[in-house]
């Protein structure tokens, strides 16, 4: 009998590692970096700055550099069997069910949290160092 639950589980999908959640989470941060720049450029287009054009250019070179890393997050989830079928955002965070080579599995983010590391990767995209004070001229 012993022999028979190892060859059992010989044929098991290999259960859910932190590099699948790592996807997930990229996954869900480039989406929310996304919603802000989407958020951001429409409210450029109807400020009234003096050249919107320049700003809004550069936001949307960033986004389009986003969309092909979120591509290639989401054919990699795809290449390792994961798959997000849920995603609630609310005051509290984001909260993601997935679904990982058979597991059912959730992936929750505070607000605080999301918003933070959203405000860094963003910062990242743009080339801003944001462990430096802002000292406005």
């Amino acid at each position: 009998m012993a022999n028979k639950k190892v060859l059992d589980n010989k044929h098991k999908a290999p259960l859910p590692s932190e590099e699948d959640a790592g996807l997930i989470k990229m996954c869900v941060l480039l989406t929310l970096v996304l919603d802000v720049l989407e958020r951001d450029i429409r409210i450029m287009n109807i400020s009234p700055l003096k050249m919107p054009d320049l700003y809004i250019r550069s936001l949307t070179e960033v986004q389009q550099r986003i969309t092909v890393q979120l591509a290639e997050t989401k054919a990699r989830m795809r290449r390792q069997g994961v798959k997000i079928y849920s995603e609630i955002r609310n005051h509290e965070g984001v909260e993601v069910l997935y679904v990982c080579r058979g597991y059912q599995r959730r992936f929750f983010m505070l607000s605080s949290f999301a918003r933070s590391e959203v405000r860094r990767k963003l910062g990242d995209y743009l080339g801003i160092d944001l462990t430096q004070d802002y000292a406005p001229l």
